[in-house]
């Protein structure tokens, strides 16, 4: 009974999209089916053969169209992973990756992510962005801007500024100010269907409609805070037209200067965007725009959008700020991990009360909204001697030849839950707290009393 109300649900919810999508019962079938999980490989902490390296136990097989994608060939959890923990992988839906794709972030650059939570997409810009020049991360709910921090940290991104203002009243600070701007909107979600029922329960097209005007509040702003000739994305995980072609269509009668932009991605089936719906027509314009069906690629149901502003190119004046280097923290990294100095030239470096945080110097100066946070913390000062933070020890531990231990697999784990590690004597060690390696992998930190390892791990990130 319970199957049978499902499905009833399932195509009462559907069912006015049939008149848009050919092959309705393929849809229908595939929309039923569950998610197979993916995941991304995150570079900026590694390597992608180094981080395939350490998830040989799982069955994937990598996506055509994106090598760091990855599909799940098995039926088992991947968040639970050693290698989610460390954050070398970011679970994401596979529809989910494309926006970013779509958006092409290029290092140096100067980003905005109007919604940014979870952080799927804003690790993915940081990635793509090689954690240099400023991406600055929205989000308003401050009990979602908790998940954004937190995912923000665990894949090690410092090239973020992180603000939490009202998205559509962004552009009145921000104006002609962005190289590219990714507004993933909220939306009505009945592209989530296959990873979660929930939808079912709340979907209706009161609730299209609201999510509607929201989103057209969205994509003004978000135009408005883009400079001429840069590259605006707009995408949502639903299907409905209101949200979608009729959001761009606004956008379009609203501002002459917007220009669709044709999408292509090899080896990914899209199909164009709809003109008509109902009783509505469309700038022909619209149909640029593309909608990625369950059925072509066996992912989620996305639309997505790709637009420029037409103008004078005003090219951006290189920076010139100042570069805030307070280096007690990086003097006394380096020197008792045997680490070069010259790895942290360029960077930013900063206290915020008594922890030490490292950013590129455009996150750093970036003064227009005032910041959640900003960059990556480095540690914090315990009686004159540091305690790396574990994100940060990934990405600059890499070379540390001194006061390091490298892990066997069963000691990561226990490292992982939180547990004390009994190791006896470390041969050429003089610190309380040693970086530890995995595979020559960097992991972490931990607190040292000459026979036992106290798992610096915080308690949140632990493993069950």
């Amino acid at each position: 009974m319970q199957w049978y109300n499902t499905c009833m649900k399932l195509e009462e919810l559907y069912s006015r999209y049939r008149p848009i999508i050919p092959d309705f019962n393929d849809f229908m079938d595939c929309i039923s089916r569950p998610l197979q999980q993916s995941f991304r490989i995150n570079t900026l902490k590694g390597r992608r053969d180094e981080i395939l390296s350490l998830i040989k136990d799982v069955k994937t097989a990598p996506l055509s169209f994106y090598p760091d994608g990855f599909r799940i060939k098995e039926k088992r959890k991947i968040g639970n992973h050693i290698v989610h923990n460390l954050g070398y992988i970011y679970v994401q839906e596979i529809a989910s990756m494309i926006p970013v794709l779509v958006l092409d972030p290029r290092s140096g650059e100067v980003v905005l992510d109007l919604c940014a939570a979870p952080g799927s997409k804003t690790t993915q810009i940081a990635q793509h962005m090689r954690n240099t020049g400023l991406l600055v991360a929205n989000e308003m709910n401050r009990k979602r801007s908790q998940g954004l921090l937190f995912n923000l940290k665990r894949c090690g991104v410092l090239n973020e500024a992180v603000i939490g203002i009202r998205g559509q009243n962004l552009d009145r600070l921000l104006v002609d100010y962005f190289d590219r701007v990714l507004i993933d909107a909220p939306c009505s979600a009945e592209g989530t269907i296959r990873r979660s029922k929930a939808v079912l329960y709340h979907w209706g097209e009161r609730n299209i409609e609201t999510m509607s005007r929201i989103q057209k509040g969205l994509i003004v702003s978000g135009f408005r805070s883009l400079c001429p000739g840069g590259t605006l994305v707009y995408s949502t995980c639903t299907i409905a037209p209101e949200e979608n072609e009729a959001v761009v269509a606004y956008l379009l009668e609203k501002f002459p200067e917007a220009e669709i932009l044709p999408i292509a991605i090899p080896n990914l089936k899209m199909r164009p965007a709809i003109t008509k719906w109902r009783h509505e027509t469309y700038n022909e314009r619209v149909k640029k725009c593309v909608r990625i069906f369950p059925q072509d690629n066996d992912t989620a149901p996305f639309f997505v959008a790709k637009i420029t502003k037409r103008g004078i190119l005003k090219h951006r004046v290189a920076f010139m700020g100042k570069v805030e280097f307070e280096g007690a923290s990086i003097d006394f990294f380096t020197k008792h991990y045997g680490i070069d100095r010259n790895l942290f030239q360029g960077y930013s470096v900063f206290r915020d009360n008594d922890l030490s945080f490292i950013s590129t110097p455009q996150v750093y100066s970036f003064r227009e909204v005032k910041a959640l946070r900003k960059g990556l913390e480095i540690g914090k000062i315990y009686d004159r001697i540091l305690k790396p933070d574990n994100d940060f020890t990934q990405l600059f531990g890499r070379n540390a030849e001194k006061n390091v231990l490298d892990l066997k697999e069963h000691q990561l784990r226990k490292y992982l839950r939180g547990d004390m590690l009994k190791i006896g004597a470390i041969p050429n060690t003089d610190q309380e707290f040693i970086v530890l390696k995995y595979k020559n992998v960097p992991v972490g930190v931990g607190r040292y009393n000459g026979n036992e390892l106290r798992s610096a791990v915080k308690r949140e990130r632990r493993t069950a």
